[in-house]
């Protein structure tokens, strides 16, 4: 049941989390890694049922008319870098104040003294 609830349309579990394509033989190297989607529907189900799984829940999604975004692995490495870059700068901009960042305890803790 909470599965199903997690992959409604607009739900957060593949708006956030994206899956890679990658053959069969690589499964050992990424580890399931390559599985975000199932691995946050199903935490504790054994990485070599995690390709069937993305299969059944890729059907669900296409039933359902939720995005389920798998790109190459290689595309998602650009992906993720390019994000990363805009990311950066528009932190580069950021002013003490903006968006809270610099009243944070994650600013705190990286600025702690003694």
């Amino acid at each position: 049941r909470g599965s199903t609830l997690m992959l409604r349309p607009g739900s957060s579990c593949c708006r956030t989390s994206m899956c890679t394509t990658s053959p069969a033989w690589l499964d050992w190297f990424h580890i399931g890694l390559q599985f975000q989607i199932e691995h946050h529907l199903w935490p504790r189900l054994p990485r070599h049922n995690l390709r069937y799984a993305s299969k059944l829940v890729q059907e669900f999604c296409k039933e359902q008319g939720v995005n389920y975004h798998m790109p190459k692995w290689i595309d998602a490495q650009f992906d993720l870098v390019a994000h990363m870059k805009e990311t950066a700068m528009k932190a580069r901009d950021l002013k003490r104040g903006d968006a809270g960042f610099y009243e944070s305890p994650i600013w705190e803790g990286l600025n702690a003294q003694g």
